[in-house]
């Protein structure tokens, strides 16, 4: 089954999406914003002429306080009370609200007192009904502000918003509160309308800015996409092999230098191309060269290895019987700087152990004073903490009685709270000393805990110093029965020491007969081995001669083999670019061969 090819957009298509995308995007979030925003300028406008209204209601139910004081006094029986229930609803049928009613504030609560609803309603609210409010609402209207509701959802009167604004007499005093209640489909049918008016003027302007803007962008990316082409063409004629490609700069932009670079780039690989065969050529010429020259340095090394080796055939005879002799006395010689050697290294060895044994022995005896100074001292740091552990002892129990005090202290200070609390205003004084003695001693309580712990982890340190100096006292006495140990081994070493010294006396004497003898050896045979050191010190440099020069004609015949290799491989790498001069060449030599064709 043949796996599908991967579908990949186009440069032209992403071009188009990146800027058509953006657009219709923000066209989308001008609709959203705009439709979000005439919702809320509706709903503030109708909130502003909502309030409005109630600020003026007001003001004129203001002039009617006495008819309103009636209305608290009768309720409903009075004669104000039909006459302030008219113009309420005429109120209501007039502006088209919802309902319009007044309330008053008393001890008890929020009531009704006239509510504007036609007199056919059953579900008015009667005079002294119970009415509630949301915590903002209430505190505003106490402070004598108006107050204006957002839109919010009733289960009996659906969505409504809301203007409440205190009723004023002649005089400034509050006499009572005024509602009115709107109903949101109102500010739903003012929202449309207003939102249809602004979509007639929005999408066609947005239509024309978007038509505009693909028109500018076709002519744009057209020009870009021709100047892709051209850089593309010329890059692939390049990876081809033809070096002759040029890119024509369409654009005044950064693909326009990058169409001009390319330019420059093919004519620097040219160049570049052009060196690299010169410089093969160059270099198959100087690889013959080099294998010539090395054959014949080949030729000579051979040859003088030959007359080497007949040289060294007739020295080798020499040379052997000396170096047996040489051996013999060299050796013998060797035995006797052996025993020499030997003999001085007892010695010096001897007098060495002889000064490391006092030394040491020295050091040993300061460090077993020390020793025993560290164990006084110890005692006496033991000494010190085990007072210290029974002070920290004596200390808590302090702390136990400071502990009593405090609690018989909070007990009186309880006492005497109780007995001022009796005395009733004759003893707030006393009560507040009584507060300040409990308080007083709480921290005092505090303190003494803060102080137990203290001690606590005091004890604990102590404990821990006393486990430390036990553990050192009986590492120092361990320590001082190693040092007199030491001294003892000491002075078994000393002993042996000075046996040492008095056999390597009489070592150096039987060496030095020894080396008297050898001298006179010694004297015989160099007069044997100083022709056969010069003979074979001979062969062995013009053999070295001979080797080096041959290891060089083996390396230059080796260069001379890789640089013709290396010629090779840039000559086949440089054919496969054609440039103008092998166009050129080409050419003149179709000319040729047509020529002599003809003839």
């Amino acid at each position: 089954m043949k796996a599908g090819k991967r579908k990949t957009l186009g440069l032209r298509t992403k071009l188009y999406l990146i800027i058509l995308v953006p657009l219709v995007v923000i066209g989308i979030l001008v609709m959203l914003t705009t439709r979000s925003a005439i919702k809320q300028a509706a709903l503030t406008t109708m909130q502003e002429d909502t309030r409005r209204l109630a600020e003026n209601t007001a003001i004129h139910l203001g002039q009617q306080a006495s008819a309103i004081q009636s209305v608290y006094a009768d309720g409903e029986k009075a004669p104000a009370y039909r006459t302030l229930r008219d113009e309420l609803s005429t109120l209501r049928q007039q502006a088209g609200v919802l309902y319009v009613y007044m309330l008053n504030h008393t001890e008890a609560g929020w009531t009704y007192t006239v509510d504007g609803a036609d007199w056919g309603d059953d579900d008015y609210s009667p005079f002294g009904s119970e009415a509630s409010f949301d915590a903002d609402v209430d505190t505003g209207l106490l402070q004598g502000e108006t107050v204006n509701t957002p839109v919010v959802h009733s289960a009996e009167y659906g969505d409504l918003f809301s203007s409440f604004t205190p009723i004023r007499d002649e005089s400034g005093s509050v006499i009572g509160y005024l509602g009115i209640d709107v109903d949101a489909n109102t500010l739903r049918q003012v929202a449309a309308n207003t939102l249809a008016d602004s979509y007639r003027l929005i999408v066609p302007l947005f239509a024309a800015t978007l038509l505009l803007s693909m028109l500018i962008m076709l002519l744009v990316v057209n020009r870009l996409l021709k100047q892709v082409d051209g850089i593309k063409k010329g890059l692939e004629r390049v990876a081809e092999g033809n070096l002759d490609a040029s890119v024509e700069k369409i654009t005044g932009d950064q693909l326009g230098d990058i169409a001009v670079l390319t330019g420059h780039m093919t004519a620097r690989i040219t160049d570049m191309i052009g060196q690299i065969k010169s410089g093969s050529d160059t270099l198959v010429l100087s690889a013959g060269h080099v294998g010539k020259t090395a054959g014949t340095n080949n030729q000579q090394a051979e040859e003088l290895a030959r007359a080497i080796r007949e040289i060294a055939s007739g020295s080798m005879q020499q040379a052997e019987e000396t170096e047996r002799a040489a051996q013999l006395t060299d050796r013998l010689g060797g035995m006797m700087d052996e025993v020499a050697s030997y003999v001085r290294h007892f010695t010096d060895v001897s007098e060495k152990l002889g000064s490391v044994q006092a030394e040491v022995s020295r050091e040993h005896e300061a460090l077993l004073g020390k020793s025993r100074d560290n164990m006084r001292r110890t005692a006496d740091l033991t000494g010190m903490s085990a007072e210290l552990d029974r002070k920290s002892k004596l200390a808590a129990s302090v702390s136990e009685r400071l502990n009593t005090i405090v609690k018989q202290t909070q007990i009186l200070s309880l006492n005497a709270t109780i007995e001022a609390s009796r005395a009733g205003e004759a003893g707030k004084g006393f009560a507040v000393v009584a507060g300040e003695m409990g308080l007083l001693a709480q921290q005092s309580k505090d303190s003494i805990r803060e102080i137990e712990t203290i001690l606590g982890s005091f004890v604990e340190q102590v404990d821990r110093m006393n486990e430390h100096f036990e553990a050192n006292r009986v590492s120092a006495q361990e320590q001082e029965m190693q040092i007199a140990q030491c001294l003892r081994t000491f002075g078994e070493v000393s002993d042996l020491s000075k046996q040492i010294e008095t056999l390597a006396e009489r070592l150096d004497g039987r060496a030095g007969d020894m080396q008297s003898a050898r001298r006179e050896v010694e004297q015989h045979m160099n007069d044997i081995a100083a022709a056969t050191e010069q003979t074979s010190a001979m062969t062995e440099q013009v053999s070295a001669s001979a080797e080096e020069q041959q290891r060089s004609a083996l390396e230059l015949d080796t260069i001379a083999r890789r640089l013709s290799e290396v010629a090779d491989g840039m000559q086949t790498v440089a054919r496969q670019f054609r440039t103008r001069q092998d166009q050129h060449a080409q050419n003149g030599n179709d000319q040729d061969q047509s020529v002599s064709s003809e003839d």
